[in-house]
């Protein structure tokens, strides 16, 4: 019998609240170009996902339909029988508005046109074929609105067909007080972030004590898609398609379906594989190029000259703080003094000779005692003095005039030269040897 795995549980329920979310996501981020086919085929989504995007329709065109409507209903309910005068006050009312349309231009606010285009050549079309009229488009409007009962049954199929889904594509989005559209997609977004926050600092917490990384800082890093697509930014929400690869990692990982072996999959990985290689490349290519304009321009030698003014001080209060610990760990390395040792062994042994009456097992020996103690001494000496008031002054102040020995010899022309020819050299080479350099062909 198989033993149960809440492993599997888990990376499969991880895997289908991710899925969910990623089609959230991308549902969002369409939403707007899909929103004229939801009209039409899933009208409910519409008027339930609306409100989140501060969406409500446009009420010159609302105004349009709801009197269509009203006069559809009507035509309807009297079974064809409407008075004259009833259908010239729709028709007429109906007329004003498509003319407000035509010249307040509503659905190019937000590129939305194209359906204005459409309601204008409808009602064109129709004309033409059922009366062999061509007009313009508000006279075309003023003949399709003015009613009589024999042409009302046509016109009011045309509006119902055509016509009044485009005019339910037309909106009007409310400004937030940032200036910005409202946008209240965080509101079925926070589920789903707090989860796999809760997750991520799981992983994180979990990697700390199986110590998975050497520093406790590596896990983000690592893992920095995560960072970036539980950001709750929305120009960062495009990063969290990014959880689509995390999703083919660990279907795969947890055996629950094996793509590896299939055509998507293989096909998936050879794609993947080029596309990294290809974003690599030119990524690579750029921060070279980048780098050798900077060298050519001497600007990394002002950044080099003024990175080390800025270190001098904080380096010699570190190398203060710091060496007497430092000491105090070589005191009890002993290699060091083994090293001590047989260095002073091995020169002894070459030039000193042999003196009458003393072995010379015995005078290594010595030696070897003398160069243990003496090593021992100079090492607790230089850790007591280092550790005084003077001691660490003397080195921040021999530290600091190492490195500003180093900022006088880059300020020297002929070194700036020497620095820049390097460094345009080394970065060439590179170039050369990774093979970097863009291909067009490819």
């Amino acid at each position: 019998m198989r033993r149960f795995r809440w492993d599997l549980v888990w990376d499969a329920a991880i895997l289908l609240i991710a899925f969910a979310n990623v089609v959230l996501i991308v549902f969002d981020m369409s939403y707007f170009a899909l929103r004229p086919w939801y009209i039409r085929h899933w009208s409910s989504l519409v008027a339930w996902y609306d409100p989140y995007k501060g969406v409500e329709p446009h009420w010159t065109t609302d105004r349009y339909r709801q009197i269509a409507d009203s006069l559809s209903r009507l035509w309807q309910a009297s079974q064809g029988q409407l008075p004259d005068s009833t259908l010239h006050a729709f028709g007429d009312t109906l007329f004003r508005l498509s003319a407000q349309i035509l010249s307040e231009r509503p659905y190019e606010r937000f590129g939305l046109m194209g359906y204005q285009e459409g309601l204008k050549h409808a009602v064109k079309s129709f004309l033409a074929t059922t009366e062999g009229v061509h007009l313009s488009a508000t006279q075309a409007f003023r003949r399709f609105w003015t009613l009589t009962p024999e042409n009302t049954p046509g016109r009011l199929a045309l509006y119902q067909n055509e016509l009044r889904w485009r005019l339910q594509v037309c909106y009007y989005r409310h400004y937030a007080l940032d200036g910005g559209f409202v946008d209240k997609f965080w509101k079925l977004d926070l589920p789903f972030l707090v989860f796999f926050w809760l997750e991520f600092w799981a992983g994180w917490w979990t990697a700390l004590r199986t110590r998975q990384y050497r520093y406790w800082w590596m896990y983000p890093l690592m893992h920095w898609y995560d960072v970036l697509a539980l950001t709750p930014v929305e120009a960062l929400r495009f990063f969290r398609l990014l959880r689509i690869w995390k999703l083919y990692v660990r279907l795969n990982r947890s055996q629950l379906l094996n793509f590896s072996n299939t055509v998507l999959g293989q096909v998936l990985t050879r794609q993947s594989r080029t596309i990294a290689k290809a974003i690599s490349n030119e990524v690579a290519y750029q921060i070279l190029e980048q780098l050798k304009r900077q060298a050519a321009s001497g600007e990394n030698i002002a950044q080099l000259q003024t990175l080390i003014a800025e270190s001098g001080t904080f380096v010699g209060e570190l190398m203060a703080r710091e060496s007497p610990a430092l000491l105090r760990m070589l005191r009890q390395q002993p290699a060091l003094y083994q090293l001590m040792e047989t260095s002073l062994v091995q020169a002894a042994e070459k030039e000193l000779p042999s003196i009458p009456g003393l072995p010379r097992e015995r005078l290594l020996g010595w030696l070897r005692k003398t160069a243990h103690s003496t090593t021992e001494r100079l090492l607790r000496q230089a850790e007591t003095y280092l550790a005084s008031p003077e001691g660490q002054a003397a080195l921040r102040d021999l530290t600091q005039a190492f490195f500003a020995h180093i900022e006088d010899r880059l300020r020297e022309p002929e070194m700036q030269e020497k620095l820049q020819a390097y460094l345009h050299q080394v970065l060439s080479a590179l170039q050369r040897n990774f093979r970097l350099l863009p291909n067009p062909s490819q």
